[in-house]
């Protein structure tokens, strides 16, 4: 008897064939990443693990972006060329999936990267623990940072009040199609906090992979500093809220109660950032007065 996921997808992407399906599909938006996009293909060249397929979707780029995804796509054949009118990331990595064969799922955004053991790392753990549902791991910036990226542990709970799971996650296929995928209307960030919203629950088993594996590109203007400064991020949160209202009344039923409950919890995480953030400075002034005793000492004698 078909199973009700597989019945839920061919509504969505009609039917595929299960002889042609590959491990993994990686779906790469691109709008306007001329400068980065070849980077980031190059880092899903050289993975370690080879049976994946990249599904670049080009999201009405007006620059240079397209020839430089035909190279790879003529390059190897694993890298598959999509372009389509532009509609956000959200809107993008929906297409891309659609048209994917892969068994597991991964997100790459058009200026981030792949360590080579990215998709080595994370199959072994879906095949170790096969009831594992999400697959995430450290995160290393790079360009105008150079910082790891540190968040809070997991729990379904406090994923509903922060995210604390980056954008690129390996999951499964029928996870994806039975969560609808990410909501297109969330055109101005936080669409992938909203999609684990519904892909996950409280009963979903979330692995860490504790290796920089990921590769966050930091730009001195990007969508995040955008959403900041547009005044959007009030507006996104609201989103996550209305379209998952169910999901949080189950968890709100009283709001003073929560609220305590989450400032325990978040509390240490940000009291240690606190504390590291003061001994650079400390370590900072240190060398600063060891320089000038230094530079006094030399002066006295002469």
């Amino acid at each position: 008897m078909e199973r009700r996921e597989e019945r839920r997808e061919k509504t969505i992407v009609g039917k595929y064939d299960r002889s042609a399906m590959k491990e993994i599909s990686i779906v790469v938006p691109c709008f306007n990443q001329e400068e980065f996009i070849a980077e980031t293909l190059e880092s899903v060249l050289r993975q370690s693990h080879s049976d994946w397929e990249c599904i670049i979707v080009n999201d009405g780029s007006t620059d240079g972006s397209e020839a430089i995804i035909q190279q790879y796509a003529k390059k190897d054949r694993r890298f598959l060329s999509f372009t389509k009118a532009n509609g956000g990331v959200a809107a993008a990595r929906n297409f891309g999936f659609s048209q994917a064969k892969g068994m597991l799922f991964v997100p790459l955004d058009g200026d981030d990267k792949l360590h080579p053991d990215f998709l080595r790392r994370a199959v072994e753990c879906f095949t170790t623990q096969p009831d594992i549902d999400l697959v995430h791991c450290k995160t290393q910036r790079f360009g105008e940072s150079s910082k790891t990226w540190r968040l809070p542990e997991y729990s379904y709970e406090k994923l509903l009040w922060q995210n604390m799971i980056v954008n690129t996650t390996m999951y499964r296929r029928e996870a994806f199609f039975r969560s609808g995928g990410y909501a297109s209307e969330m055109v101005h960030g936080f669409e992938d906090w909203e999609f684990y919203v519904r892909l996950l629950s409280p009963q979903s088993k979330v692995w860490f992979v504790d290796a920089p594996l990921y590769l966050y590109r930091v730009k001195k203007s990007s969508r995040s500093t955008q959403l900041v400064e547009l005044g959007k991020v009030e507006e996104s949160q609201r989103l996550i809220y209305v379209r998952n209202r169910a999901i949080y009344d189950r968890f709100v039923d009283n709001p003073i109660s929560v609220f305590g409950k989450r400032m325990k919890e978040f509390a240490p995480f940000y009291s240690a950032r606190y504390k590291r953030q003061v001994h650079y400075v400390h370590m900072a002034y240190s060398v600063v007065i060891a320089g000038l005793l230094g530079v006094g000492a030399l002066l006295l004698r002469h």
